[in-house]
């Protein structure tokens, strides 16, 4: 069954399906660092979610909230830490923010 377009449960970005690939492979050895409560995005979540993207380029994040949220919360997340979802599978979704040197 296709999905209908527009309704990919993760934001697009500039990101090549290459590169996205290449980070969701590398995306699934790790834990995810930043956990989104029934709360959502609040500052403190944002802050943690910054301060994990600056140590370590790739992120990964679980969501509490189901599939109909996950969608809004995934795109204020990256718009507010100005990262790009690589993808993700299920409620857990990588980010990745590129390291200013």
């Amino acid at each position: 069954m296709r999905r209908a377009e527009g309704s990919a449960p993760y934001p697009k970005n500039n990101m090549t399906s290459a590169e996205k690939a290449a980070l969701r492979a590398r995306a699934q050895t790790l834990k995810p660092s930043v956990h989104i409560g029934k709360d959502g995005i609040t500052p403190p979540i944002i802050k943690e979610f910054d301060t994990a993207l600056r140590k370590a380029e790739l992120v990964k994040v679980r969501f509490a909230e189901g599939r109909e949220v996950l969608r809004k919360q995934c795109e204020e997340l990256a718009a507010a830490a100005q990262a790009e979802c690589a993808g993700g599978v299920g409620r857990v979704a990588a980010f990745y923010r590129k390291k200013v040197s």
